[in-house]
């Protein structure tokens, strides 16, 4: 916990992620690696109905947010997500092309893009990325 020294330098205990994913494995691989960097992760779903209800129990900083999934898309999670709290912010995970992520969900919220499979590094550029928005909303800030 403390200062993740990987990315942003900024203290990051504080900043609570949703994970979205209809995978299993992918919800456990993106849980520990944002675990072991010092992110609290408060919810995995794995449709949007179930980011949806997180989302409004955990109130997170951010949520990681899969664009294809089986039974809903992170479309649909990210326009009722965004209908709930206009200042959600996402980082979508897809093997979706970047640039048509980029196009269709950028007014929606959806701030940042990385690329399935996702590597930290990338992730971790993605946050830093999001870190003034992040920080701006963070329980810290506010005292």
């Amino acid at each position: 916990m403390g200062v993740d020294k990987k990315s942003s330098g900024v203290k990051t205990s504080a900043w609570r992620v949703l994970i979205t994913d209809d995978s299993m494995i992918t919800r456990m691989f993106l849980k520990n690696m944002l675990e072991s960097n010092g992110y609290t992760v408060v919810g995995e779903a794995k449709n949007a109905q179930e980011a949806l209800d997180l989302y409004k129990e955990t109130r997170p900083d951010f949520t990681t947010m899969d664009m294809n999934m089986p039974d809903s898309s992170g479309l649909e999670a990210i326009k009722s997500i965004c209908e709930f709290d206009t200042d959600a912010k996402f980082i979508i995970i897809s093997a979706v092309d970047q640039k048509l992520v980029r196009d269709q969900y950028a007014h929606m919220g959806a701030c940042e893009y990385v690329p399935k499979p996702a590597e930290w590094s990338k992730l971790a550029a993605a946050i830093s990325r999001l870190s003034k928005k992040i920080v701006s909303k963070s329980p810290e800030s506010e005292s």
